[in-house]
């Protein structure tokens, strides 16, 4: 076991990408601070140069920085596809989709299992930059918290997400990825995820209800204050 995990450690330094051995019992993964990211679906290198990657499993790989009032996740896929981002407060788990359109669904837990209590409502179907366009999306940052591109939008399997600081409590961060272009076979983050944020009828755009969550299984976050 020592061995295999000193081998991780090892391809990490060699590919530039960090690989969470668990996140149940590492050390949160430091999240540095960085300049805003414009959400357009483009992964500019010089905007991402100083984030934290990592790979999904699966395929692809994933980018987080934070510019003190929003977490940036940038998630690129290995084809054509559609994204989640599971972040909670404490209590609630709200589930940030970007598809052909943008929604959240929220769940809360009651007794041992997860229950919805706001369903999707797609929004943002425009993929456009004109400046009304443009005006509609802070407008949809301004109310909802977050924002992301639709997956019709910039390089197809490029979604980047800007989510608020009041998404994220506390000094350490939990959060979950999931990116698919086939709901049966989703993508992931991190590696020790095995709750339902991985369970199809979810990822395919539904709100199912008695869900099984282990937010111990996300992965923890520290954002970097310099």
């Amino acid at each position: 076991m020592k061995l295999i995990i000193k081998l991780m450690a090892n391809l990490s330094l060699l590919g530039g990408i960090n690989v969470a051995v668990s996140q149940t019992t590492a050390q949160p993964l430091q999240v540095p601070k960085a300049n805003a990211v414009t959400i357009d679906g483009k992964v500019d290198k010089e905007e991402w140069k100083a984030a934290l990657k990592q790979e999904l499993i699966g395929g692809g790989e994933l980018r987080l920085q934070h510019d003190g009032n929003f977490l940036y996740v940038g998630v690129h896929g290995i084809s054509h596809g559609w994204c989640h981002v599971y972040v909670t407060d404490g209590d609630t788990i709200f589930v940030h989709h970007a598809s052909a359109a943008l929604g959240t669904t929220t769940y809360l837990q009651k007794g041992e299992s997860w229950q919805p209590q706001k369903k999707f409502v797609w929004e943002l179907r425009e993929r456009t930059f004109t400046p009304q366009a443009e005006a509609v999306r802070a407008a949809y940052l301004k109310s909802k918290g977050w924002l992301a591109n639709n997956m019709n939008m910039g390089t197809p399997g490029i979604i980047e997400f800007k989510i608020a600081r009041r998404f994220l409590k506390g000094e350490i961060v939990r959060l979950a990825v999931a990116f698919a272009s086939d709901p049966a076979a989703p993508q992931y983050w991190p590696q020790t995820l095995t709750d339902d944020c991985r369970k199809r009828e979810l990822i395919s755009g539904s709100s199912p209800a008695d869900l099984k969550f282990n937010r111990e299984s996300w992965a923890k976050l520290e954002l970097m204050i310099n």
